[in-house]
């Protein structure tokens, strides 16, 4: 899956920011999860844009995620959300290019 847009150096900061705390949240115990997060922060700081399936889809999750701290829906450290906050312009013009229902792309 080839990223088909462009994103900015905020864009790519925001998506390594969501990146790195989606493991922290803990909302899913799974190895591979852990594994996309790094296999994509790798491929998008070095200018790849080919992405797999599960890196994209990891990536989706993590800029929801962050989506969900910053407007209050999904609860954490109160440290952890001024830190999120920082990144709400960002995520707000991100998550309509990151917001796809995996289930059913899968079936087309």
């Amino acid at each position: 899956m080839k990223l088909s847009f462009n994103l900015s150096a905020a864009d790519l900061n925001t998506i390594i920011f969501a990146l790195g705390i989606l493991p922290e949240l803990e909302l899913e115990d799974t190895d591979i999860n852990q594994l996309c997060c790094v296999s994509a922060v790798h491929k998008i700081t070095s200018g790849n844009t080919k992405l797999t399936a599960n890196e994209f889809r990891v990536i989706s999750g993590a800029i929801q995620a962050l989506y969900l701290i910053i407007h209050g829906e999904l609860e954490v450290e109160p440290k952890t959300k001024a830190e999120c906050s920082r990144y709400v312009f960002d995520v707000n013009r991100l998550m309509p290019m990151f917001d796809f229902d995996f289930d059913e792309s899968s079936e087309e």
